[in-house]
């Protein structure tokens, strides 16, 4: 899977070891200089894109840009159109065996998969708490959502929230736990906290510049795991709290296959590159195999009638999150309409736009049969990785990984082997180990 990753990457010149300059972006976690303007939907983008074309003195440069991106995804589709893959379209998964309304809170709710998963729970009726880096932010990612949902049930609250700072972690974990604890209609204070049912960890940075979080963390380890750890660690009062309403809190860690790389990336010496080189591919991967080790983690340690844990990948998915990666592909610079005929071959190859990349976030926090499993890593809703058939993966636009039924691959044994030397109980602990000494100051 490594090497086919590196292959895609360098046939669209762009080896694992490049290193994109910095630009101005603004990423919804960081604090920092390099940040994306994570405005809003794929409509207001076009819109965007369309306003800057008519009103800016770049227009030359901007249709450069696109044509540019035209260009990437037009090579990627030449792949898809002349294999024999084949694909369905996607289902609502979260509305058949749905279970009762829910308080659910995700991390990046501003943007992205994010947003339109925040979005698709609103529009299930469930009551969404959307975390943002600001509360500006969570602001106006509420607006837009209600914009279109006028019944939309967004909770944002006014703490600050960087990831890149543990501190405002903790005092937006506290202010959650506040409003979760709030009088009750007639008036009674509660003395216990209200259940919240699932928790999405969603946000994260991707093969970013080499930074430090506010407590001298490698920037992928800080934001992607170990606030996320935190915020758990620190929510527990809502996730374990009684209701016999309501059946077992959720834990929903968004990883990617990148974790697959983690036999090589992972280091618990080293988690913050203090010894070896920096490698903003290995950083990420390393990130993305703690995001699996916490959800079996968790999954070892509770009872399913208490907690259920899983990960996802979410797929290939063209959102700013590939903003250092592939910044051609960003969601800010997408043009629906010129595009709709490329994006719809596109899938064919496992690349989703953001309402698909967020089907697997809603299908675990939100449907009954996923309350039956716990531990397992997803690559579509109800499909577990290892596990899946050759057919499955297919079908589901996943036909690039290996199904343990290619030729040889029972005898290399794989893809168990791609787990094996790093998804073990050994590691997992040793993880949650570092991880509590890390997030120790910071706990309520």
């Amino acid at each position: 899977t490594t090497w086919r990753a590196t292959q895609t990457m360098n046939a669209l010149g762009t080896p694992l070891t490049n290193a994109y300059p910095r630009r101005n972006f603004y990423c919804p976690c960081r604090a920092k200089s390099f940040r994306t303007n994570t405005a809003s939907s794929a409509s207001s983008f076009a819109r965007t894109d369309r306003g800057f074309a008519s009103s800016s003195p770049d227009v030359e440069e901007h249709k450069a840009i696109v044509t540019r991106r035209e260009t990437i995804l037009g090579a990627i589709v030449g792949l898809a159109t002349t294999s024999s893959f084949s694909f369905e379209s996607v289902a609502s998964f979260a509305a058949e065996g749905e279970t009762k309304k829910q308080i659910i809170l995700i991390t990046g709710g501003n943007s992205g998969i994010g947003k339109t998963a925040c979005e698709q729970l609103a529009r299930l009726g469930h009551k969404v708490i959307l975390h943002a880096r600001t509360p500006a932010k969570a602001e106006q990612a509420k607006k837009e959502i209600i914009y279109g949902q006028p019944d939309a049930d967004i909770v944002t609250m006014k703490s600050n929230c960087d990831l890149m700072d543990l501190r405002e972690v903790q005092q937006y974990c506290k202010e959650v736990l506040e409003y979760l604890s709030k009088s009750s209609d007639d008036g009674e204070e509660n003395v216990s906290v209200k259940k919240l049912d699932s928790l999405i960890l969603n946000a994260g940075i991707m093969a970013a510049p080499y930074e430090l979080t506010k407590q001298n963390h490698e920037s992928h380890f800080g934001i992607n795991h170990l606030a996320h750890f935190l915020m758990y660690e620190n929510l527990k009062p809502a996730l374990f709290a009684e209701d016999s309403s309501k059946g077992p809190a959720r834990v929903i860690s968004v990883s990617s296959l990148l974790a697959l790389i983690g036999e090589l990336a992972l280091d618990l010496d080293d988690l913050d590159f203090e010894r070896r080189k920096y490698d903003k591919w290995y950083a990420y991967g390393q990130s993305k195999a703690c995001n699996i080790l916490f959800a079996d983690d968790l999954a070892h340690e509770n009872s399913k009638s208490k907690l259920v844990a899983n990960s996802l990948h979410p797929g290939i998915v063209t959102t700013d999150l590939v903003r250092y990666s592939f910044p051609d592909l960003i969601a800010s610079k997408r043009d629906p309409e010129r595009e709709r005929w490329i994006r719809e071959q596109a899938r064919k190859i496992g690349i989703r736009d953001a309402d698909e990349g967020c089907k697997t976030h809603v299908w675990l926090a939100t449907n009954d049969a996923a309350l039956g499993t716990s531990g397992e890593f997803f690559v579509d809703p109800g499909l577990v990785y290892p596990g899946a058939t050759r057919q499955q993966l297919v079908e589901a636009g996943d036909w690039f990984l290996v199904s343990g039924e290619e030729f040889l691959a029972p005898e290399l044994q794989f893809p168990a082997r791609l787990f094996d030397g790093w998804r073990n109980d050994e590691i997992r602990v040793k993880l949650r180990e570092r991880s509590q000494d890390m997030v120790s100051e910071f706990l309520l």
